[in-house]
């Protein structure tokens, strides 16, 4: 009764800790592939789900307004979306407070762990 051993208790642990690690590292590379591609200008034809960015540790979305040339971080666990819809589906809802009504569609710089990365 009270003598049950916990090494399968530490065990089941220690795996979902081991799994965790994997998502974690998993969504960190390809959140980090998502931004080189980004930085490097490529056509975008994919971006990562929100879940992703939350799970590799990166809820700062750093976005890019081409009528005042400003750089926003927007806080991505604040906004209400399904978790699984792209990161990229988020500046469709965007509009810089600062511009005219007829500001150009802002476009998504990238995502970071930081909200001042300091350079941005």
């Amino acid at each position: 009764m009270g003598n049950r051993t916990r090494l399968p208790d530490m065990l089941s642990k220690w795996q979902t800790r081991t799994e965790a690690e994997a998502a974690r590292t998993e969504a960190r590379r390809v959140v980090e592939r998502w931004n080189q591609d980004l930085v490097a200008g490529r056509d975008m034809w994919w971006s990562p789900t929100i879940r992703a960015a939350l799970v590799a540790g990166m809820p700062w979305l750093d976005v890019h307004c081409p009528g005042c040339g400003t750089v926003r971080a927007l806080d991505i666990r604040t906004v209400d979306r399904h978790p699984l819809a792209s990161v990229g589906s988020l500046v469709l809802g965007l509009r810089c407070s600062w511009c005219p009504i007829s500001a150009p569609m802002p476009r998504v710089v990238g995502l970071h762990a930081l909200r001042d990365r300091g350079g941005v």
